[in-house]
């Protein structure tokens, strides 16, 4: 698996995070057409979203101390499909 980056957020928060597939488009001939998100148990997806080739991803909650990884599933008009993951630590700021 490789990780695209990894975020830090805080059990309250609910923040977004965007997914950016422009560069794998640059050689393609085909659009993206939808994206499913697979999270972890523990933390919840608000919400996501698909604007021309960026995929946004709301996440609310989690655990602290712990580790979350998000697989965004974008696929396109001709069915490639293409996987992108991200990880989120949740830490409680003192």
């Amino acid at each position: 698996m490789s990780v695209l980056g990894k975020f830090i957020k805080q059990p309250n928060e609910i923040l977004d995070y965007d997914v950016d597939y422009t560069d794998w488009f640059s050689n393609r001939s085909d659009a993206p057409s939808s994206i499913a998100v697979v999270v972890e148990s523990g933390i919840t997806l608000v919400g996501s979203s698909l604007t021309g080739m960026v995929a946004k991803v709301a996440l609310s909650g989690g655990i602290d101390g712990t580790t979350y990884t998000v697989t965004v599933r974008l696929t396109t008009d001709s069915g490639m499909v293409k996987e992108a993951d991200f990880q989120v630590k949740v830490k409680e700021s003192a």
